[in-house]
């Protein structure tokens, strides 16, 4: 799995290379790879547009991520989320958890406002 990082205008923003599935079988290693390439970035875009699927350890993970961030007094939004990832956030009550947007530009407009 690789994780990628990307600075816009002050945010840094992750992806992953390839379509992933976040599963038990991955989500320590994915919120690993994210920790590392994120490093001490107070603003941050989770660019989920590669991001098939998220189980329930994959949403500890989001949870764990944003924790980290928040804790340094920053902020984590996502981007991209396909439709039936938006679904499940609305049904579980993530998307009043997450700032989340329609694609990368938005959200990085909205983290440097």
């Amino acid at each position: 799995m690789r994780v990628d990082r990307q600075d816009i205008e002050g945010v840094t923003v992750i992806s992953v290379a390839e379509p992933l599935e976040v599963d038990v079988g991955n989500a320590d290693e994915f919120k690993t790879k994210v920790i590392e390439v994120m490093g001490e970035a107070p603003l941050v875009v989770l660019d989920a547009s590669l991001v098939e699927f998220f189980d329930s350890t994959g949403m500890a993970a989001l949870l764990s991520l944003q924790k980290r961030v928040t804790s340094r007094h920053g902020k984590l939004a996502l981007a991209s989320l396909n439709r039936p990832l938006q679904e499940i956030f609305r049904m579980i009550g993530f998307d009043v958890v997450f700032e989340i947007y329609p694609d990368v530009a938005q959200a990085v407009a909205a983290l440097t406002k």
